[in-house]
């Protein structure tokens, strides 16, 4: 009878045992949870604030071509210069979020880049750019903005965008391009 009475008194143990282990271990798996879900969010808001950063570059540049064509500039470098003056006017105003522009010089591959170097300012945007004006059919331009990194294609524009622990990069790449067909209004 004490035979039983120990059997059953260490499977009741060991059921206990194992019944608190599962228990600690579903607390442990949705606390990783909760932190992967933590991390995701992070890697997202990163990812929309450099797809914000992109969409911005991309209408500046757009805007100052079609502002110039349209009251009467159809000179290359005025236009140039003042796209750099815009976009760096922007990635000053970025700067004051937390977001910094660097000028890099570097080779390699986007993902093996650091970004480090001085902050972007409009002397590299326009010695590093160019653009190509067409006039198509009296008021009406083709204007191609180009980013060409330099002469060796070496010359980039970076930024490190930050959102806790998580982290994205942004570049100007390498012959980036903006091609508009602009109205002249003069």
């Amino acid at each position: 009878m004490q035979e039983k009475g120990l059997t059953s008194f260490i499977l009741v143990f060991f059921f206990i045992l194992v019944y608190f282990s599962l228990v600690y271990s579903l607390q442990e798996l949705e606390a990783k949870k909760n932190f992967t879900e933590a991390q995701l969010i992070e890697i997202e808001n990163a990812s929309f604030k450099r797809k914000l950063i992109e969409d911005s570059v991309d209408s500046i540049i757009k805007e100052e071509i079609e502002k110039e064509i349209a009251f009467g500039s159809d000179e290359p470098k005025k236009i140039n210069k003042k796209i750099s003056e815009k976009l760096a006017e922007f990635f000053s105003l970025m700067e004051a979020k937390g977001t910094e522009f660097k000028e890099i010089q570097s080779e390699k591959k986007y993902s093996e880049i650091k970004i480090t170097g001085k902050k972007a300012g409009k002397e590299f945007i326009e010695e590093n750019s160019k653009i190509v004006v067409i006039n198509l059919k009296g008021k009406l331009y083709l204007v191609e903005f180009i980013y060409t990194a330099g002469i060796n294609k070496d010359r980039l524009i970076g930024a490190k965008i930050k959102e806790n622990s998580s982290e994205q990069k942004f570049f100007i790449p390498r012959n980036y391009s903006v091609k508009v067909i602009a109205l002249r209004l003069v």
